[in-house]
């Protein structure tokens, strides 16, 4: 299992406990919001499945039941909201529609324009996030120093990644012993980090505010292979 999937693996396993905890420490009420909205998207196949074995829920003062499901798909014009709307239904993201709505409230975001930049903004920053998450659990150490060797040179030939390439395979054979180097660098290419053209690679914008991120969370290469 790779670190990227045992991260998902622990976030499915405790997606709002997650969240709760990320509401406690960071200082940005509608990003953290986000951020929970962009973990229940992420995981809700996961959480349709847990939902779907669950027909009541008790709680203190009451109780949560779900009907019983028709066998019957619902008929919904294809590009509606409510398709859009009924594809992430649940009782735990109807809270958490909730719990943003009664934050635009309390930071007087009335206006339904201004509701939908703010939300559009802070949703598009978390989803940016996420993927950068994403790709730094992924990324090995030796792809990390080209993307911040090409940061620091407008080009640099190919023949320069493959050397690092060679470089890390000698050092850390059993991880990139069936890693040859096409994919290899296309992983830096297919994640939108690098260009390549007639065997010339430079960074994308993509790329330097990935390497930006990083170093806004302070991420360690300490614990990176390869």
């Amino acid at each position: 299992m790779s670190r990227f999937q045992s991260l998902v693996a622990q976030e499915e396993g405790s997606t709002i406990e997650t969240f709760l905890k990320i509401l406690e420490i960071l200082k940005w009420p509608l990003a953290v919001v986000a951020i929970g909205v962009v973990a229940l998207f992420c995981f809700r196949q996961s959480i349709a499945a847990f939902l779907n074995k669950i027909r009541k829920v008790k709680y203190p003062g009451g109780e949560l039941q779900a009907g019983v499901q028709s066998q019957e798909p619902t008929e919904i014009k294809v590009g509606s909201a409510e398709k859009l709307l009924q594809a992430l239904d649940s009782p735990v993201l109807l809270d958490m529609e909730k719990v943003i709505r009664d934050l635009l409230v309390r930071e007087g975001v009335n206006a339904a324009p201004d509701k939908e930049k703010v939300l559009i903004r802070h949703l598009a920053a978390s989803w940016l996030n996420f993927v950068f998450t994403r790709i730094d659990f992924t990324i090995y150490q030796s792809q990390l120093k080209i993307l911040e060797f090409l940061n620091s040179n407008p080009t640099a030939p190919k023949q320069m990644a493959n050397d690092m390439y060679i470089a890390a395979a000698t050092i850390h054979p059993e991880v990139l012993k069936d890693y040859p180097f096409e994919k290899y660098l296309g992983f830096l290419k297919t994640n939108n980090l690098i260009l390549e053209q007639d065997e010339i690679l430079s960074i994308t914008v993509f790329g330097r505010e990935f390497l930006a991120f990083l170093v806004r969370t302070a991420r360690n290469a300490v614990y990176r292979i390869g």
